[in-house]
């Protein structure tokens, strides 16, 4: 029989930023202590559980970025769950759209909501919620920033909105390495096909996906050696094509 183990915080509670009051006091802070107590290896334990991205060290921007984003990201007024993954804050997938050997998805899921989205303190209806907030609320402090972090706002929304759902994880993960089109009437977000046949757009939700399907991976790897009875209840249930919960 294989060993279990405790979750990892990030797996355990995944809407809540390392930097987040909630691993302060109440139930956060006596999970971190019970875990704290119960790993006894931890670099035995993270080879098994990598962290998340929200749980990781900060990631540095590169001096290309503007000066304006730059003040931004170390600023208070930055949500504390916009973090950068890659320094220059750019898309870590490029696409050839002619010759991608791809899987789809619609922008219905932008919309979707049938599982809130808990950041923090701060309950979201969906994506799209998250996103339009965020695009006014960076706008008003510069359209420049809103440029070179719109992909950054992107990613980490969908990171937060996939992780909410276990069923929703392993159904991402089982994609392999499929390219993923994100078909949309916002030509920034997807693709549409033209006249010609061909697609055109910017696929940044598809490019996202991709990068987010990466890190949950890696993150959610070795999800059924958890432990629940020591961890407590998992913070979604997993059910069977039935629907039946286990």
């Amino acid at each position: 029989m294989s060993k279990k183990y405790i979750a990892p915080p990030w797996i355990k509670y995944p809407t809540q930023p390392n930097n987040s009051r909630f691993w302060l006091d109440g139930s956060g802070a006596e999970y971190l202590i019970k875990f704290n107590k119960t790993v006894d290896n931890m670099d035995e334990y993270l080879e098994l559980f990598p962290k998340s991205p929200s749980f990781t060290m900060t990631v540095e921007a590169l001096s290309n970025l503007s000066s304006k984003t730059i003040d931004y990201l170390e600023s208070d007024s930055k949500p504390i769950f916009i973090n950068l993954w890659r320094s220059d804050a750019k898309p870590k997938y490029n696409l050839d759209l002619e010759t991608t050997h791809s899987i789809i998805m619609y922008d219905t899921l932008l919309s979707d909501n049938s599982s809130h989205i808990h950041i923090g303190k701060y309950h979201y209806d969906s994506i799209s919620e998250v996103v339009n907030l965020l695009e006014s609320e960076i706008k008003e402090e510069s359209s420049t920033i809103w440029d070179e972090l719109k992909y950054t706002v992107y990613l980490n929304s969908l990171y937060y909105k996939v992780s909410s759902d276990i069923n929703f994880i392993k159904e991402l993960t089982n994609t392999a390495d499929y390219d993923i089109l994100f078909y949309s009437d916002n030509l920034e977000w997807g693709v549409e096909k033209s006249s010609d046949g061909k697609l055109r757009g910017e696929n940044l939700f598809g490019l996202a996906m991709m990068e987010v399907r990466d890190e949950l991976s890696k993150v959610y790897s070795n999800y059924d050696l958890i432990d629940w009875d020591i961890s407590g209840d998992p913070y979604s249930k997993e059910h069977c094509s039935c629907m039946h919960q286990h």
